[in-house]
């Protein structure tokens, strides 16, 4: 592994703030056949985050000096050493050409995304990073590991021990955490346990207060089956399954409503009643936030010791490379890991004086 630097003026405000360091945010670009190398480096571009962070670049060793020339065409260009800038970390393990080709993942794009995230996730769980962002990949990146993680999510929470964990997609308006994700509809009652809806509210209402500002977070919690089942009329999972989970939550002090008609909850979370709403499959949750957030919604990995962000969108092979895509959601995920690293670290240099 070697490392160059790419590096900006850093803030001295920051620093202080901060117990006299800026924070380390690892990131890495996804698939480079996808559009996460043009969001993720226009994010750093609009966000300026290498003036007041080390951002540490994690890219395959084969594509280094591709990802060097990329840095300089966005006006990252190279410099000396600093406590800020932008770190290139060239991970060694994946070999192949050297040059991406947008719109076309290969065998060894897929291996490159890979070994990038892998030796990021090694640094977060060594306490190296402060905060991480990941770029959008495909979910075959992860295809040659036994068991094989459903996503980044799970590769994440495993890598760096999280006891519990849930999936939160955040946008200004609205938060929604799904319990189950990525299932065939048929299998999310048989999947669906108390256990599950408590460690994802558990997990999300840390997240909202330590690291969303949110000192005492309101979660409401949809049922399973339309109008929240209607007294056992339409499915018994309500009853049996998500009430228990709903009254383990408020005694473990967790202001959490439910369950509750998903047809109307959503709405009243908009009017600001609930800080986040725990949903129990994949699209009751993502239906309503991409269609208020369709561009400016980020996933947030709650549970974990080092806060992960990430774009709310995949890898868009359709219009990689073509200057369309939209890094507004990639600009989001590292400004709130920004903020997030520094609360933490503001906390810790606090608690210390």
């Amino acid at each position: 592994m070697s490392i160059t630097i790419v590096t900006r003026p850093s803030s001295s405000g920051l620093s202080r703030q901060a117990g006299g360091r800026p924070p380390r945010i690892g990131v890495t670009l996804g698939d480079a056949a996808g559009i996460g190398p043009e969001v993720m480096l226009q994010a750093l571009l609009q966000t300026e985050l290498h003036r007041r962070a080390l951002v540490r670049l994690y890219v395959a060793e084969a594509l280094d000096a591709w990802a060097a020339a990329a840095c300089a065409r966005f006006g990252l260009t190279p410099a000396g050493a600093a406590l800020t800038g932008v770190q290139r970390v060239a991970v060694a393990g994946a070999g192949g050409l050297g040059q991406p080709h947008p719109g076309h993942p290969t065998v060894d794009s897929r291996r490159q995304a890979f070994v990038a995230l892998d030796q990021m996730a090694t640094d977060a769980a060594a306490g190296g990073l402060d905060a991480i962002v990941t770029g959008p990949v495909p979910k075959a990146i992860l295809a040659h590991l036994d068991p094989r993680p459903p996503g980044q999510t799970e590769f994440l929470a495993a890598r760096l021990g999280a006891q519990r964990f849930a999936m939160m997609l955040a946008g200004p308006r609205l938060r929604v955490v799904p319990v189950t994700t990525h299932l065939p509809l048929r299998e999310v009652a048989e999947r669906l346990s108390t256990a599950s809806i408590v460690d994802c509210g558990l997990a999300a209402a840390d997240a909202l207060s330590r690291w969303l500002d949110i000192p005492q977070p309101r979660l409401a919690v949809c049922g399973l089956n339309p109008h929240a089942g209607e007294d056992g009329a339409h499915g018994d999972e309500e009853v049996r399954i998500v009430a228990p989970a709903v009254a383990r939550l408020r005694a473990a002090g967790v202001n959490a409503e439910g369950p509750l008609a998903a047809d109307a909850v959503f709405y009243r979370a908009l009017a600001g009643r609930y800080d986040a709403v725990l949903c129990m499959y994949h699209d009751q949750a993502l239906g309503p936030l991409k269609t208020v957030h369709h561009h400016d919604a980020i996933n947030l990995t709650c549970g974990l010791p080092v806060p992960r962000l990430s774009p709310d969108h995949g890898t868009a092979y359709d219009i990689a490379g073509k200057g369309v895509a939209d890094p507004t959601s990639a600009a989001q995920a590292l400004s709130r890991a920004e903020r997030i690293a520094v609360r933490t670290l503001v906390a810790r240099a606090r608690a210390q004086a």
